[in-house]
């Protein structure tokens, strides 16, 4: 696959859900600067995730997904940082469109932001970094397995 099946505007509207459920103003002050920056979002929808949708729209769709899945699982357990956990999702893909070094100017007078963003900077785990781990393991882990099945679906019926 060359680029997403999805529509770029369906997409974000699913990153924009999420960030419509953050509660903490500063967050939400700065997502805003980034996710209706267009030029931030046309570069953003050009990276590939290369974790498992390698392909253009890939880490929008990725994003897309982990927000969806942040918020299922906030449903289940709302004793988390939802707030935490969305917006560091949301700047793990706006990072990736910078150097490590603009992302960390990025982020810096948001420390608690920094260990998801900046694994070497995590001095021991919180509750939040393990969803936030899971998340994107549990995500690329469904997308390769979908992959794998649709392959074989394929190729059966190419027989």
């Amino acid at each position: 696959m060359e680029k997403t099946p999805y529509a770029y505007e369906f997409l974000w509207h699913q990153i924009e859900l999420g960030y419509n459920e953050i509660r903490k103003k500063k967050y939400k002050e700065l997502l805003e600067k980034f996710i209706f920056d267009e030029e931030i979002r046309k570069r953003v929808q050009k990276k590939n995730d290369y974790r498992s949708r390698d392909y253009e729209g890939g880490l929008l769709e990725t994003t897309a997904s982990l927000v969806s899945l942040s918020l299922c699982t906030y449903d289940n357990y709302p004793e988390i940082d939802i707030d935490l956990i969305l917006t560091a999702i949301i700047m793990y893909a706006v990072c990736k469109t910078y150097t490590k070094k603009e992302c960390y100017e990025l982020v810096k007078d948001y420390p608690e932001l920094v260990p998801f963003l900046f694994k070497k900077q995590r001095k021991k785990p919180s509750l939040e970094l393990s969803v936030f781990d899971a998340l994107i393991k549990f995500d690329a882990k469904i997308f390769i397995a979908l992959n794998k099945k649709r392959k074989r679906e394929h190729n059966k019926r190419r027989r």
